[in-house]
């Protein structure tokens, strides 16, 4: 299963990024091309807080870690 998406700054009005996701996401923030900070999401944790790190022209790319099984299509939100 396909999955990547990158989210721009815009479209984040809390800083907060929501994941539903039985598996763990790969999640990275890039400023023109330069990676920032990056992290792993948690099937136990719902909501990482960007607010540290998420600037105007920053965008967040998550996406599934290789040789991951997944049971259902993750679910992303821009908070």
């Amino acid at each position: 299963m396909l999955f990547d998406m990158t989210i721009p700054a815009s479209a984040f009005t809390e800083k907060k990024l929501k994941v539903l996701a039985s598996i763990p996401l790969q999640v990275r923030l890039l400023k023109d091309e330069q990676l920032l900070h990056e992290f792993t999401t948690s099937p136990d944790q719902m909501l990482y807080d960007l607010s540290d790190v998420l600037e105007a022209d920053v965008v967040v790319e998550v996406k599934l870690i290789p040789g991951s099984v997944v049971e259902f299509y993750p679910v992303v939100n821009a908070l």
